[in-house]
């Protein structure tokens, strides 16, 4: 070694050469125990003493160390210890528990090893205690932490099942209602433009009143469609495969099968798949976006402003996304944004709808594992941007 390394090495305390190793050996942080191959103690030291609350006359020679260990320990240690020890002649990190004098436990990692005499036989059995109570306490604390965990998942799952099963018994009553309301409204509604068609009403408010009840009836049937629309939707994107859809072709068919009176908007479309030609969903549930998305852009066109309409895909970060971008009425997001993609919510009440298109939607995306971000500004347009699971 150079004087430069001696010159880096700190300076050493002399009575650290003094360290008596009987010393050492008896008050070791850890327990030490010799015990002929039957079991009988020899020698153990003040460290195992003092957790065995027992003193060494009443153990040396006295005693045998498998009497110190629970019965469950002493089986385990005679019928698997032991043969091993004689094996292999060691064994390592067996945890078991030390019965202390005082009638409580001790958790404690066993490490041994088997000494033989110059014939071959066994002489001695060394073994080492290590105290493993805070780690027990850790093992356990993470056991009831794992059973909490999964007592909770079963009850998330018992929950989930409990509102699958709900929210199917909803859809059929809403199915079930909205038919069985359906045909007795129509009847009223026709039997009251019978009773304008025959009746005078000399009232000068009667006029306004037959209209607001008019407006009432078409309200309700309008309702009623719309809550026929979801559950039928919803059983039909249940049952329908998923596949991958070519997105320029089936949004052409989607367009081409607006109503009349929307594509007397003249409306300019402009397609742009190039960086995501296609969607791998059910071709029900596309449809129902593209046509609700689409007619809403021409239903709530600006007046006076031809209708622009851009539906394009893009990829974020590996995500496929999907979208819409019009030039119409637009909406006050910092009002209506958390009510946007609510069942029967309407923001332009001057405009016919029901209320559903949206919501429709936003299930949809919601239910592929999909979320939708909206932009808008009002009398400039909205743009939805549609991200699906890539």
């Amino acid at each position: 070694m150079s004087e430069a390394d001696d010159e880096l090495l700190p300076e050493l305390d002399l009575r650290l050469t003094e360290e008596n190793p009987e010393d050492l050996y008896e008050h070791a942080p850890c327990g030490y125990c010799s015990c002929l191959p039957d079991g009988t103690i020899v020698k153990l030291n003040q460290t195992l003493l003092n957790w065995l609350g027992r003193t060494r006359q009443e153990l040396v020679a006295r005693q045998s160390f498998p009497n110190f260990l629970t019965v469950g320990g002493r089986l385990h240690y005679e019928m698997h210890c032991v043969p091993l020890l004689l094996l292999q002649g060691e064994v390592r990190e067996v945890s078991y528990s030390l019965c202390r004098h005082d009638g409580s436990t001790l958790p404690v990692l066993l490490n041994a090893a088997l000494r033989r005499d110059t014939n071959g036989e066994p002489l001695v059995i060394r073994i080492t205690l290590f105290d493993i109570t805070d780690r027990r306490k850790y093992e356990q604390e993470l056991l009831r932490a794992k059973e909490q965990a999964e007592t909770q998942r079963e009850q998330l799952r018992t929950q989930n099942e409990e509102l699958i099963r709900i929210n199917a018994d909803l859809d059929s009553f809403v199915y079930t209602a909205s038919h069985d309301l359906k045909q007795p409204v129509h009847n009223l509604s026709g039997l009251f433009d019978e009773l304008k068609r025959h009746t005078t009403f000399h009232d000068p408010a009667a006029a306004s009143m037959v209209q607001m009840v008019d407006e009432a009836l078409q309200q309700i049937l309008s309702t009623i469609e719309g809550l026929t629309e979801v559950v039928q939707r919803q059983r039909q994107l249940e049952l329908a495969p998923a596949e991958q859809v070519e997105l320029r072709p089936f949004t052409e068919e989607v367009i081409r099968s607006l109503p009349p009176q929307l594509q007397d908007h003249a409306a300019i479309f402009t397609l742009d798949f190039e960086a995501q030609p296609t969607l791998r969903m059910t071709r029900a549930s596309l449809q129902s976006i593209l046509f609700n998305l689409l007619s809403n852009a021409l239903k709530y066109a600006e007046p006076g402003r031809r209708p622009r309409v851009a539906i394009s895909t893009e990829r974020v970060d590996g995500t496929p996304v999907l979208r819409v971008q019009d030039n119409g009425r637009g909406l006050d997001l910092a009002r209506h944004e958390r009510d946007l993609f609510q069942l029967f919510r309407r923001f332009h009440p001057e405009v016919p709808g029901s209320g559903v298109g949206l919501y429709l939607v936003h299930r949809i995306v919601h239910e592929a594992g999909g979320r939708i971000a909206v932009e808008s500004v009002v009398g400039e347009g909205t743009t939805f941007r549609l991200f699906f699971p890539g």
